[in-house]
């Protein structure tokens, strides 16, 4: 019996990990929105004037439907928010670029992810 509830806890647990919202996105989208950083975006996707201005709207817009995603505790919404992000930046991008692009924020998520939990 002890094992059975033990593992349903363990199990809960992990549930309840998986659908948290994860601030390591969120802090990502809020660097990226930096003016200074959002420059060297611009400038290592080689982006023209017209796809950095609707890429800077997308990355705001992003920003602010994540936080109101946490201020809820909305996993849903927040995902929600992520995908639009990355749906956007695709209808705006070139192939190559989209592919800079995620390959650039997939590999930030990861560091970060290893700064917090470096073991």
């Amino acid at each position: 019996m002890k094992k059975i509830v033990l593992v349903l806890g363990v199990m809960v647990a992990c549930i309840a990990s998986s659908q948290a919202i994860n601030r390591v996105e969120c802090s990502v989208i809020s660097t990226i929105n930096n003016a200074n950083v959002f420059g060297h975006l611009s400038a290592y996707l080689n982006v023209n004037d017209e796809q950095a201005a609707d890429l800077k709207n997308v990355i705001e817009a992003t920003q602010s439907r994540l936080e109101c995603a946490e201020k809820s505790g909305d996993a849903t919404a927040y995902g929600n928010a992520l995908h639009y992000n990355f749906a956007s930046a695709a209808n705006i991008l070139t192939a190559s670029q989209y592919a800079k692009y995620c390959s650039l924020i997939r590999l930030t998520v990861k560091n970060r992810h290893l700064d917090r939990h470096p073991f």
